[in-house]
């Protein structure tokens, strides 16, 4: 039996942090849906690494709110997920 206010963290396996890493495909998805739906130009693309960035976003926002054990994992996974947004608004600027 635990101690009452006992420091013991509840260990819960990182599904929410591994989802983190799967923003570039839900980007391309959204791209792809965008671009079957009639969009043109860099429309498809914007929208597409704006949802990569916002999968990876909530799903290390959810991963923290469920206290997730390896909170690196998710915090990595929405990094990754965020480089193509970086990417387009490099090459925006440099265009």
């Amino acid at each position: 039996m635990a101690a009452r206010g006992s420091a013991v963290k509840r260990s819960v396996v990182p599904w929410l942090g591994l989802c983190s890493w799967l923003g570039m495909v839900a980007g391309v998805l959204v791209e792809q849906g965008a671009r079957a739906l009639g969009a043109t130009g860099n429309s498809p693309t914007a929208v597409g690494v704006l949802a990569a960035a916002m999968w990876g976003f909530c799903a290390v926002l959810a991963s923290r709110v469920r206290d997730e054990r390896w909170p690196w994992l998710a915090l990595a996974g929405a990094a990754f997920s965020t480089l193509p947004l970086l990417l387009f608004l490099v090459a925006m600027v440099l265009h």
